[in-house]
């Protein structure tokens, strides 16, 4: 599905812009096609139509809202950019607002059919099975999910790699608990996320644009609530939080010293301006995310 894409894209120049504060040897990928997410989006959508009965399970007709709400808001991010020519497409607040009115459907879609209710004893014990704490607390997880995936989508294979792996350990995850359609969500999405490789490792012949890395990380954010998984979430999207953490830490050290904690953020790039390869920053972190995910499956969250 994504080759076809890749050609229209390549042929309609609907191309990256770099930005002009980034690495200088990022500069070479400036005219990459973008927006090649739309590949693996469509084959994740195909697969959960075809094998899951949303009618006995509608939290995963839900899900699949979810995705593609997250989906079109980087669409719409990712086209302003190609029309405009400039790496900035939806203001920050646009993102903001467009995502929390994407994941509060979503999570008012659970609390009406009880999800809230089932929530783990530590979620309960703070207040989160109630109904207005208990949407709060979701959107806040998707929302900083689908960013800190936004984030990670920096290097060439890095948010793939690490995405296909955190969808495989959510896969495991679903398994011990014999939830059978998140199994099959978890293992249709980590074949179509991880196929794109194909296409953006080592060399990058396509990227995936926002549309691609906002999906990602509002599946990932999305199956692991309807497990009531949302702590074990930030053990196997670990590298998703590191690069998250990296931004927070760098803006606030900036603001309160003037000085800045890490060369370049998000943390990729930090490791880049000392001198690793793209290459190596991406396995390394593909590695990390291996481990981290291994843990996150039978750790007891």
């Amino acid at each position: 599905m994504t080759y076809p894409i890749v050609w229209v894209l390549t042929f309609f120049r609907m191309t990256q812009s770099i930005r002009g504060e980034g690495p200088g040897t990022h500069k070479k990928k400036t005219g990459t096609p973008t927006m090649g997410g739309i590949g693996f989006l469509l084959a994740i959508i195909a697969f959960a139509f075809v094998l899951i009965d949303f009618d006995l399970h509608p939290e995963y007709l839900a899900l699949t809202g979810l995705v593609l709400g997250f989906a079109l808001i980087g669409f719409i991010d990712d086209m302003i950019k190609i029309v405009k020519k400039r790496n900035l497409g939806l203001t920050f607040w646009q993102k903001i607002i467009l995502q929390a009115l994407a994941a509060a459907g979503f999570a008012v879609f659970l609390l009406n059919s009880g999800h809230h209710q089932t929530v783990t004893v530590l979620l309960k014990n703070v207040g989160l099975g109630n109904p207005l704490p208990y949407v709060l607390f979701s959107v806040f997880v998707i929302v900083g999910t689908a960013n800190a995936a936004n984030l990670t989508d920096g290097l060439n294979g890095l948010l793939a790699g690490v995405g296909g792996i955190a969808f495989l350990a959510f896969a495991v995850l679903a398994g011990r608990l014999h939830a059978a359609n998140a199994v099959t969500f978890s293992v249709a999405s980590a074949g179509a996320v991880l196929a794109f490789l194909i296409y953006n490792f080592p060399r990058a012949m396509v990227f995936m644009g926002d549309v691609g890395s906002l999906a990602i990380g509002a599946a990932l954010a999305g199956i692991a609530i309807i497990l009531h998984k949302e702590l074990s979430l930030v053990i196997i999207g670990g590298v998703l939080v590191l690069e998250a953490l990296s931004v927070i830490i760098q803006v606030a050290s900036y603001k309160l010293w003037k000085k800045r904690a890490l060369r370049m953020a998000p943390l990729h790039h930090h490791f880049e301006l000392m001198g690793y390869e793209e290459r190596t920053v991406v396995l390394g972190s593909w590695g990390l995310a291996l481990l981290l995910g291994i843990a996150g499956c039978f750790m007891a969250l």
